[in-house]
């Protein structure tokens, strides 16, 4: 077997292990960088992306340069891959088409003219671009993506000043299939990791994939618990239309979980419309897990008032809930039957926290905290007097915002 065809067999059975050991698309497309180079094929740029369903994401994208080193792996949000400068690439365009190859030539001034980025590669030396497309033969439903298919795209370039030979060519060609699948293969483990996080949660998504996946796995968890809840959700959940009714619960989550989210903490249940989330800590930062609860009580008040602000006559009219804030340990682990299992908070403090929260009602307060809150971080909360809190053993002085820290 000539040497040349070996060694690019070897970089295919190379590209399939790594697919296989999820090694780094980073570090990967370095290496095979430098593995055509070995093999006399003058790459100076390669690009990896991929395309795909996701809630939050739209693409994975990677590449190293030889003048810019190697890029992060990328996530680019869904609502990016519709924005009309993105569509202006190339990759727009081979995501419309049947063909899977195009070849632009930098040299010519009405090839280059065609994209910006072929002119400000052109610009940095370049000369040869080519770009590959594998559909994973899913279709978008909407047609306002940045491709009507799912699907690895690839780019490699050249400074090279004939550009890539046709045999060159031929030679990446041969190998796009396997890359393709090995970029394929990476995405979607990382994917995976984010699509599980976004439906249970960071910590029980990192729990799961760790291997505690066993009904009964569990473990004790020190943390300040959140629950919130919305207000008059029944009568609500009658008088609205429906779509009314849905945006106000969302409207709702944002103010309330992405709030805990954006301060560092853990949603672990949308439970009807309440939320249950945590902020563990340990030894060595548990004023962090206090301050960062508090703070995102502050925040979902602050962004509550700028929606009904902005909405007037809307339903966020309607938009009004409670805040509980507790402390003390619970158990994070496996629930339910061997078919069907949840990871959740287990303990007296899961239970108390919502009590607490359930006074806010009676009090016309929007967050309360329990003493052993306040014991941590009394810093803009009050005493608004004693009241009975069965779970916490009786009559409880609980505390609120200021009305400075409103």
């Amino acid at each position: 077997m000539p040497s040349r065809e070996r060694k690019l067999n070897e970089i295919a059975d190379w590209l399939t292990i790594s697919a296989l050991t999820e090694q780094p698309i980073n570090e990967t497309i370095r290496a095979l960088a430098e593995q055509l180079q070995d093999c006399d094929i003058p790459v100076h740029r390669i690009n990896g992306a991929t395309f795909q369903r996701h809630q939050i994401m739209g693409a994975v994208d990677t590449t190293w340069d030889i003048d810019l080193g190697l890029s992060d792996t990328e996530f680019v949000p869904k609502s990016v891959i519709t924005n009309a400068d993105l569509n202006n690439t190339p990759a727009a365009g081979i995501g419309k088409i049947p063909s899977n190859f195009e070849r632009y030539d930098l040299k010519k001034s009405e090839t280059r003219a065609k994209f910006e980025v072929l002119q400000n590669l052109h610009a940095r030396g370049f000369r040869d671009y080519l770009l590959f497309k594998q559909s994973y033969g899913r279709y978008w439903e909407r047609t306002n993506a940045l491709s009507d298919s799912e699907g690895v795209y690839g780019s490699l370039a050249t400074k090279s000043v004939d550009g890539f030979s046709e045999s060159q060519i031929d030679e990446i060609r041969s190998l796009w299939p396997t890359f393709s699948l090995f970029l394929k293969t990476a995405t979607e483990q990382m994917l995976s990791e984010q699509l599980l996080e976004a439906y249970v949660g960071r910590i029980p998504a990192q729990n799961i994939l760790s291997g505690m996946i066993e009904r009964g796995d569990g473990s004790r968890v020190s943390c300040v618990l959140w629950y919130s809840d919305l207000r008059s959700s029944t009568r609500l959940s009658r008088t609205l239309p429906s779509d009314e009714y849905l945006e106000l619960l969302n409207d709702f989550f944002d103010c309330t979980a992405g709030s805990v989210i954006e301060n560092g903490g853990d949603v672990l249940k949308f439970i009807g419309d309440g939320v249950m989330a945590i902020f563990p800590f340990n030894e060595h930062d548990e004023n962090k897990g206090f301050s960062s609860a508090l703070s995102a009580a502050r925040q979902s008040l602050l962004k509550a008032d700028k929606l009904r602000s902005k909405r007037s006559g809307h339903s966020a009219a309607n938009l009004a809930f409670g805040i509980g804030l507790h402390v003390g340990d619970v158990i994070l682990g496996n629930v339910g039957t061997t078919g069907r299992l949840d990871m959740t908070v287990i303990g007296a403090s899961a239970n108390q926290v919502t009590r607490i929260e359930a006074l806010t009602k009676s009090l016309a307060s929007t967050v309360l905290a329990s003493p052993q809150f306040f014991q941590a971080c009394p810093d803009g909360l009050t005493s608004v007097g004693t009241h009975p809190v069965p779970d916490l053993g009786g009559m409880t002085e609980i505390y609120g915002l200021s009305e400075t820290d409103h």
